[in-house]
Parts: structure tokens; C-alpha cells; sequence
């Protein structure tokens, strides 16, 4: 990993605290990193595969709640060890019920959301109050966001005001400029 992205991931907050739904026992919820969220997908179908059922209209809504099953079991830990809630994903699909996995999923994609906004969800004011906060405290700003097309939107906007700041009559493009 290079330098700066240790720097990111590690400004990064990426745990929460939550109440198991239904009760006052705190657990421990991550956001996952790609390859997890990869690998749980990988893992809902290799269970199909072992458990003999066809992927079709029929099973996809199954298929659906493995991979959310899989995504919990990879990303909820027991906050005295950091380990796992059950020592296995067989463990963890029995125990878990629906009522308490769509309260936990509702979770994990809140505050994956607070951690690494999308800029597509984003409204204009939120984005510009991003953008006034990686202008105060960029290490700060940018170490708590890990959504790369939100980075994206905020490099292009920030070389769009340098380069109109830049320009005599302040309305100008990088187009425009490169013609001249």
C-alpha cells in the first residue's frame, strides 16, 4: 500500500457501535472493504452451488439475502475481541432472524454512506459543505471519505475554480485555454 493511501485509510473512520436490534448488547459494525464485499458475493454463490440451487427468478430474492447475510457476517464483530459474532456463516444464517438482519443491513448502508457519501445521493448544498470542509481541514475531510467518485467530483471541481480563477476574465474554461 502506498504511503499516502496508508495516510487515507488510516484517517479513516470505518467502525460504529451499534445495539443489536431488539436489545441493548452493543456490537461492533465495519464498513468492508472491496475485496470483502467481493467476497461475500463470491461466498452467497459458492452456497448455492454447495446447497444444489440454481441461481433463477424464483431464488434471486435468496441469493439477495445470502449476500446480505455473508456482507453482515464478514462486517459485524463483537467489540471486546474484534472477532466475528459466530465462529461461522452456517452459525451466523441460523441464528440471525429477517427482521434482524433488514435492521442491520439498514445500518451498515447508513453509515457506510456517512463514511464514503455518493455523489450521485448528494444534494448541491451537501457537496458544497464537503467541499468548505476539505478547504478548512483537508487531511481531515479527505481521511474520513473513502468513495472514490466522490473524490473525483471534488478534484474536478477544484481544478474547475483554479483554472477559471486563473483566467483575466474568470470565465474561461480548461477548453478555452487549451485553444489559445
Amino acid at each position: 500500500m502506498s504511503e499516502l493511501l496508508a495516510r487515507i485509510k488510516l484517517g479513516t473512520k470505518n467502525t460504529k457501535l451499534i445495539p443489536w436490534p431488539g436489545s441493548d448488547q452493543m456490537v461492533m459494525i465495519r464498513i468492508l472493504s472491496e475485496h470483502e464485499r467481493q467476497r461475500a458475493s463470491f461466498d452467497a454463490e459458492k452456497y448455492f452451488q454447495k446447497e444444489g440451487i440454481a441461481l433463477h427468478m424464483g431464488t434471486v430474492d435468496e441469493y439477495e439475502t445470502e449476500k446480505a447475510n455473508q456482507l453482515l457476517w464478514k462486517g459485524l464483530q463483537d467489540p471486546a475481541t474484534q472477532e466475528p459474532l459466530t465462529k461461522t456463516m452456517d452459525e451466523f444464517r441460523r441464528t440471525i432472524t429477517r427482521d434482524e438482519r433488514a435492521q442491520l443491513i439498514s445500518e451498515y448502508v447508513t453509515f457506510e454512506q456517512d463514511v464514503s457519501p455518493s455523489p450521485e445521493g448528494m444534494t448541491e448544498e451537501a457537496f458544497e459543505a464537503f467541499l468548505a470542509d476539505v478547504k478548512k481541514n483537508p487531511s481531515e475531510a479527505l481521511g474520513n471519505n473513502s468513495s472514490s467518485n466522490i473524490l473525483k467530483k471534488l478534484i474536478t471541481t477544484l481544478v474547475n475554480q483554479l483554472v477559471t480563477s486563473q483566467q483575466p476574465n474568470g470565465l474561461s474554461s480548461l477548453r478555452s485555454k487549451k485553444q489559445s
